[in-house]
């Protein structure tokens, strides 16, 4: 469970780099994926055996392409990805991996709403290992400095109606409901949408 412990989990969000990469790819080697509607473990071990350097372009916000669970490939819209490290632990694990992404209007300046394929503006996913200590939380919270200072005043972000722990950790940073949904493309369950402020 999210926030088990009373002290705040101490976190880094770090840009994708080479130094970084090997932690990376043990995650996606051990069966964790950082995308939560499908596996992309495969394809991403395959990518950066291919082309690292451009595979870590691609997260720290550069262009590229991105494939839908029903086969399509559409344009990445603008964003960046930051992994999670735990700096309360002595070895600095890599926990995990938290994105934003928005679109933007025909003067480059970010607008709140999204294509129908992306679900929301963050989107994050914790090692199983790692779940439940507040890290989660503490990544979500930088996350939001980080949107706003790209000039978006709040954002929207879902979870499935089931995922507890998930409601949990954008509660504790001030996200309010506003809806239930269903979003065909990714599953017939139904999910809950959240719009978060990013002010400090």
């Amino acid at each position: 469970m999210e926030g088990r412990s009373a002290v705040p989990a101490r976190i880094s969000l770090r840009v994708p780099d080479k130094t970084l990469l090997g932690a990376y790819e043990a995650a996606l080697h051990g069966g964790w994926s950082p995308n939560t509607t499908r596996n992309v473990a495969p394809e991403q071990l395959a990518a950066i055996a291919v082309d690292p350097d451009a595979f870590l372009a691609e997260l720290r916000g550069g262009p590229g392409r991105i494939r839908l669970p029903d086969g399509r490939e559409v344009d990445r819209i603008p964003g960046p990805t930051r992994w999670i490290f735990a700096e309360d632990r002595p070895e600095r694990p890599f926990v995990g991996s938290i994105n934003l992404r928005w679109q933007e209007d025909d003067k480059g300046r970010p607008v709140f709403a999204l294509p129908e394929h992306v679900l929301g503006h963050i989107g994050y996913t914790i090692l199983p290992a790692f779940a439940g200590h507040g890290y989660a939380t503490a990544a979500l919270a930088a996350m939001l400095g980080i949107a706003r200072e790209a000039g978006l005043p709040e954002i929207s972000i879902t979870c499935d109606v089931e995922n507890h722990a998930s409601r949990r950790i954008i509660e504790k940073n001030g996200g309010q409901l506003v809806e239930t949904f269903v979003a065909p493309l990714y599953s017939p369950d139904p999910r809950l949408r959240f719009i978060v402020s990013t002010a400090p």
